[in-house]
């Protein structure tokens, strides 16, 4: 008789039990993921926090939290994780009363992109691990990566050929009253621009960079329209890294930078544009507006977008095409702009191991060798 009692006292606290945390697992539980920057540049490393609060007199025995990224972003630690086309990552936590736990997990930023975690899932059960339960957790975790910046030296070729356009086309010498930035000797640069004393210093020629009493601007055209009926992201991506570097180096020079590209926009679905500026606030706005091109989407006519000069185009810049499609109608817009007087430099992506076609045109090319699989 009194076994009897006590299986039907265990059975009703066994009921009982699992209709409380049935009811009340998930009230005021509350969990976050948050990237410890919004922003950062391809190959950097980063942090995810997992934060998870529970304010309440119920444990959770074991609570199971997962969500899905983009196979670009990956966790060192490659624990409870499955990569297919995306980052599935599962962590389990055990909390006690009115318990707050903070877990922070390494991120390898391996692409350039606009990353968001838009759910996350959880799994927990009761006090007995007899009963499971499901429920959903909302997310807005965004992060932009950056394109990788290409080093100054590499780029030596087509921004020695674009500082000569540039010096060429401004009409009068550098302000020796204002002062801008101090960097390394370039090829183009005058040997009245030497900075003797940080020379001495360094041990390396350092010239002065000066404001230019005449404002020049480069506008950059960026093209991520393959060369025929198949994309290649690693053409693709290469240009955009190039789009970023050269604008972000012409910057440090004083010179001021725009950007058009036919790429759409990953938030708004426009292609993307950035008027004239030359601060590190402008080149950090540019960096990450490259980041947040979504070559999954179709991109816009960029004849067309070359074809339509106003009213941006009111100052008369010098040009910057990047492109490694070279069909007839790009190659028929890109002349009206040359014909139109218009002064301007055409970089064409291509692989290092098979040239892709040239443009003919009278304007100057330059070719841009790319490794395989970005090596």
């Amino acid at each position: 008789m009194a076994l009897a009692v006590l299986v039907l006292v265990f059975l009703a606290m066994l009921g009982l039990q699992g209709l409380v945390y049935q009811r009340y697992w998930d009230r005021n539980l509350e969990v976050a993921l948050a990237f410890s920057v919004p922003v950062a540049a391809e190959g950097a490393v980063i942090r995810l926090e997992e934060t998870i609060t529970s304010r309440k007199a119920l444990p959770l025995p074991w609570l199971a939290v997962k969500f899905q990224v983009s196979r670009h972003l990956r966790f060192p630690d490659g624990l409870h994780a499955a990569v297919t086309d995306d980052y599935y990552r599962e962590d389990l936590f055990s909390l006690g009363l009115y318990q707050r736990i903070v877990r922070t997990l390494a991120v390898d930023l391996r692409k350039r992109g606009y990353y968001v975690i838009k759910s996350i899932d959880l799994v927990s059960g009761d006090l007995l691990l007899t009963r499971k339960f499901v429920g959903h957790a909302e997310s807005r975790s965004v992060l932009t990566v950056t394109p990788r910046l290409i080093p100054r030296q590499d780029l030596e070729i087509p921004y020695r050929q674009l500082m000569g356009t540039v010096l060429v086309r401004t009409a009068h010498e550098p302000d020796p009253f204002e002062f801008r930035t101090i960097r390394e000797y370039q090829d183009f640069d005058s040997l009245r621009s030497v900075n003797w004393p940080a020379t001495a210093r360094t041990g390396q020629l350092k010239v002065n960079v000066r404001e230019f009493t005449a404002t020049c601007e480069v506008r950059i055209l960026l093209c991520v329209q393959p060369d025929g009926p198949f994309p290649d992201d690693d053409l693709m991506e290469e240009g955009i890294r190039m789009a970023a570097s050269l604008g972000t180096l012409l910057s440090e020079d004083g010179i001021a930078v725009s950007l058009l590209t036919d790429g759409r926009d990953a938030v708004t679905g426009a292609p993307a544009e950035v008027p004239a500026g030359r601060s590190g606030a402008h080149v950090a706005r540019l960096q990450e507006q490259l980041g947040r091109l979504d070559l999954g989407k179709k991109p816009a006519d960029f004849a067309a977008l070359l074809s339509d000069r106003s009213p941006g185009w009111s100052r008369d810049p010098i040009l910057l095409l990047i492109s490694a499609d070279c069909g007839p109608r790009i190659r028929s817009a890109w002349d009206r702009c040359l014909s139109d007087g218009f002064q301007g430099l055409w970089i064409v992506p291509e692989y290092d191991d098979r040239p892709g076609r040239r443009p003919m045109i009278e304007g100057p090319v330059v070719p841009w060798e790319v490794r395989r699989h970005g090596g």
